[in-house]
């Protein structure tokens, strides 16, 4: 239970970087490229405490969308989150390609709404390790 206690303070400080930034107005190129990084790893750090939790389950999973799909399995978050989180798993993966103005543009105009998905999906996984306590 340590390890899934340390992934989920670890996914908490990630989204705490990412929600600084969220919904300010007026950031710069530097500061969008920094929020969306922070997205990144903020997605990174929470499939894998998701994946923790489901292999407690006996699910084992390899990748965010096989995390994704099966929190929606065993209910833990909804059938619309699991699409939309489906959804940042391959916006996430386009960041890569950032250098293209459009394409940080468009990222950056999701992160609110990705955000709150984030906060969703890891109150969600922080409500089962509290209740296997």
């Amino acid at each position: 239970m340590a390890r899934i206690e340390e992934r989920l303070v670890e996914a908490s400080a990630a989204f705490a970087t990412l929600d600084e930034l969220v919904g300010r107005e007026g950031l710069s190129l530097a500061e969008r490229d920094g929020a969306i990084l922070r997205l990144i790893y903020t997605v990174e750090a929470i499939w894998k405490a998701a994946a923790l939790l489901l292999e407690e389950e006996g699910i084992p999973v390899g990748s965010p969308g096989g995390a994704i799909r099966e929190s929606r399995q065993v209910g833990w978050i909804s059938d619309e989150d699991a699409e939309a989180l489906l959804r940042l798993a391959k916006e996430r993966n386009l960041a890569v390609h950032m250098y293209r103005q459009a394409i940080g543009e468009e990222i950056a105009s999701h992160l609110t709404g990705h955000a709150a998905l984030l906060r969703r999906w890891l109150d969600a996984l922080q409500q089962r390790a509290a209740a296997s306590d």
